[in-house]
C-alpha cells in the first residue's frame, strides 16, 4: 500500500466518524422547561423582568391590587397576601409552558398554510 491509499484511507474514515457525531444537531429536540427566577430578595418588578412576564399579571393570579407599593420583596407581598415563594413560581412556569404550547400551535398553523 502506498502512503497516499494511507492519507485516502485515514480521511474517509475521519469523514465517516464525524459525519455520524452530527446527528445530535440534526434531530429535533424538546424545548426544556422553563425554570423561573425568583428569589424572596428581589420585588414583583425584577421578577417580572427576570422571567419575561407582566407584573400585572402576576399581581392578579396572587389576588395582590395594582396599587400596592412596588419596592415591596417578594417575600413581605408573600407573608402579606399569604402565598408561597413556589406558588409566584408555579405561576410563572405555567405560563411560560402555555406560551410555547402556544407558539408551537402558531407555527404548525403556519407550516399547513405554505
Amino acid at each position: 500500500m502506498s502512503f497516499r491509499n494511507l492519507i485516502i484511507i485515514f480521511l474517509t474514515i475521519i469523514s465517516v466518524i464525524s459525519c455520524n457525531m452530527n446527528t445530535d444537531n440534526k434531530e429535533k429536540k424538546e424545548p426544556e422547561a422553563f425554570v423561573a427566577k425568583v428569589e424572596p430578595s428581589m420585588t414583583f418588578t425584577q421578577v417580572a423582568k427576570a422571567n419575561s412576564i407582566g407584573e400585572p399579571y402576576l399581581r392578579t393570579k396572587l389576588g395582590i391590587p395594582q396599587n400596592i407599593g412596588k419596592t415591596y420583596t417578594v417575600e413581605q407581598m408573600a407573608k402579606r397576601y399569604d402565598f408561597a415563594v413556589d406558588d409566584l413560581r408555579k405561576i410563572i412556569e405555567d405560563r411560560k409552558a402555555k406560551q410555547v404550547i402556544s407558539k408551537k400551535n402558531r407555527d404548525k398553523a403556519k407550516k399547513k398554510t405554505k
